[in-house]
């Protein structure tokens, strides 16, 4: 009896050891942060500042999932980010502009109504997020837009609070701010400006992100 006994805790250190040694005993346990903003607070903008005229476009209209280690140490893996913006609702204060914006000879929002930006690696210091502590760091990943998907590395600026600021305002009050500012050239996505309504547009447009991705509730993660 006392033979089988140490056998089976033999085996059971043994097993514990091989699995450790593979990585399956101390597998990641990924959490997830979502950006949806239900009272639309998100905000993503684009500046032409082009020498006859600044114009300047908006939209709320953001979606988006960060999923990292729940060490929040953002040099483990799984990590992974992926934001969509609606086009089709970015506003620059004129009417009519916006229609040429959105129409087949500008964006073509029918056809390519969304732009993404899904993030694949992350250099960033420090690599741990602690409470009310701002890291900055640069997301390479890959820009969609208008049909077309490039290779972009983006800054970013990440601070994480681990208290919402206003109690109540997502079921779980784990928040990750993030902001990011970064130029893209329209060319690069076969973009041309209709010459009625955007002739004082540059060639390159500024778009600035600042979005916050709250920790899903418990509920969401288990569906």
């Amino acid at each position: 009896m006392l033979v089988n006994r140490a056998l089976k805790i033999w085996a059971a250190v043994f097993c514990f050891n091989l699995a450790a040694g593979s990585g399956l005993a101390v597998s990641a346990k990924p959490i997830t942060f979502a950006v949806d903003d239900p009272k639309h607070r998100d905000v993503v903008s684009f500046t032409s500042d082009a020498p006859i005229e600044l114009i300047v476009g908006h939209t709320n209209s953001i979606q988006g999932t960060v999923e990292l280690d729940d060490s929040m140490d953002l040099s483990k893996q799984p990590l992974t980010a992926t934001f969509t913006v609606d086009l089709a609702s970015i506003d620059t204060g004129i009417q009519l502009r916006n229609e040429h914006m959105r129409s087949d000879k500008f964006l073509n929002t029918d056809k390519f109504p969304k732009a993404v930006f899904k993030m694949q690696s992350l250099s960033a210091t420090p690599t741990v997020l602690k409470d009310q502590v701002t890291v900055k760091g640069k997301a390479e990943g890959e820009f969609s837009l208008h049909g077309k998907t490039m290779k972009k590395e983006v800054p970013v600026t990440i601070t994480f609070l681990k208290v919402c600021a206003t109690q109540g305002k997502f079921e779980d009050c784990d928040l990750i701010q993030i902001k990011s500012t970064f130029p893209v050239v329209l060319k690069d996505y076969d973009i041309q400006r209709p010459e009625i309504v955007f002739q004082k547009l540059a060639d390159t447009v500024f778009v600035t992100v600042s979005a916050t991705a709250h920790r899903e509730s418990k509920k969401a993660a288990a569906k």
